[in-house]
């Protein structure tokens, strides 16, 4: 046998053998990727070092509600959030998560908004939880930021 310079293409190292084979797919559920509301990253579940699940309704609902107004490549996606905490703040906040979330409801049809909930918190914070049913699964869920 002569040298490597000889031998026909894909024989010589690195090009002989058989190709290792791909690893399993893992095993688990198919859902859309957990987005955690306080750091806005994703997560790796810890007991199948995978990234965490989430229901996609809920992922959909927690990006439109996450996404200032007009921040992301979508005309009109996201929230625009009241400035202040003034008199009308929980009024306010209710309209503007509506509005983030009419694509899904007016226009998809994927969800129906349960209820709104709106608390102030210290220092100018506040939490929103919206309740909603999903009418792709046929199920109740929320989301909070």
């Amino acid at each position: 046998m002569a040298g490597f310079g000889t031998l026909p293409a894909g024989l010589g190292p690195f090009g002989l053998g058989t190709p290792a084979a791909a690893p399993e797919a893992p095993a688990g559920s198919s859902g859309s990727r957990y987005l955690n509301p306080t750091t806005r990253d994703y997560e790796v579940d810890s007991a199948t070092n995978q990234f965490a699940q989430m229901p996609g309704s809920r992922q959909r609902v927690l990006l439109a509600l996450l996404t200032a107004r007009n921040s992301s490549g979508v005309l009109n996606f996201g929230t625009k959030m009241p400035g202040r905490m003034s008199e009308t703040f929980e009024a306010d906040s209710r309209a503007a998560i509506n509005l983030a979330l009419r694509h899904m409801i007016e226009i998809e049809k994927s969800i129906r908004v349960l209820s709104i909930d709106v608390e102030r918190g210290a220092g100018g914070r506040a939490r929103f939880t919206v309740r909603f049913f999903d009418l792709l699964t046929g199920q109740r869920d929320l989301a909070e930021v």
